[in-house]
């Protein structure tokens, strides 16, 4: 049987969920926290009883999802895969089903306003559930002799802007999937002809 929450929890709960909307959907500078407590239906006062402030709400949200992003990937990085291009490809559709927006720069831009703990629990939070993932991919496959697994990771995820958004988009009537498959076949093969 499930556990119940208490009136609290179930406040607090509302408010993350809240929060991942907006945060997500209009990243940290263009949140406020009148936004959210409107949202939820309380007060700022009542908000701030729950989260001291802004900062901590943001982390605390990015620390939510980071961790849904992080236990689907891990799901798919133990499946059995013929083609390893296809795991990139569900890998890559986890971040994109989680953020409306460019992961990277939601946390990126962030930055300039966190204090430096803050700054370092997100770094911590997007090195172990989106950079780490996707290097585990990459070790699985040959990279050329001076790139780490590390390196392609990071690389890749700055890469994944034009899949959120139509300003950059690849291809034109293509599916999400597709242009996931096209931006990974561009990051993976290039585009000279070989």
């Amino acid at each position: 049987m499930g556990q119940v929450l208490s009136q609290s929890e179930h406040r607090r709960q509302q408010i993350i969920d809240a929060a991942t909307i907006i945060f997500l959907s209009k990243g940290f500078e263009q949140t406020t926290t009148r936004d959210i407590a409107k949202s939820v239906d309380i007060s700022q006062p009542a908000l701030y009883h729950h989260f001291g402030d802004k900062q901590t709400l943001f982390v605390e949200v990015i620390t939510h999802v980071g961790g849904l992003v992080h236990n689907d990937m891990q799901q798919i990085l133990t499946a059995t895969y013929v083609e390893p291009i296809d795991q990139l490809v569900d890998l890559t559709q986890v971040i994109i089903s989680r953020h409306p927006k460019d992961v990277f720069r939601l946390i990126h831009d962030s930055f300039e306003s966190l204090s430096g703990n803050h700054k370092s629990q997100l770094g911590m939070i997007f090195g172990h559930d989106y950079v780490a993932p996707i290097a585990q991919f990459f070790e699985t496959i040959p990279l050329r002799n001076h790139i780490s697994a590390q390196e392609a990771s990071s690389f890749y995820i700055t890469s994944l802007s034009p899949l959120f958004g139509d300003f950059h988009a690849l291809g034109e009537n293509l599916t999400s999937r597709q242009r996931i498959q096209q931006l990974v076949d561009l990051i993976l093969y290039g585009v000279e002809k070989k």
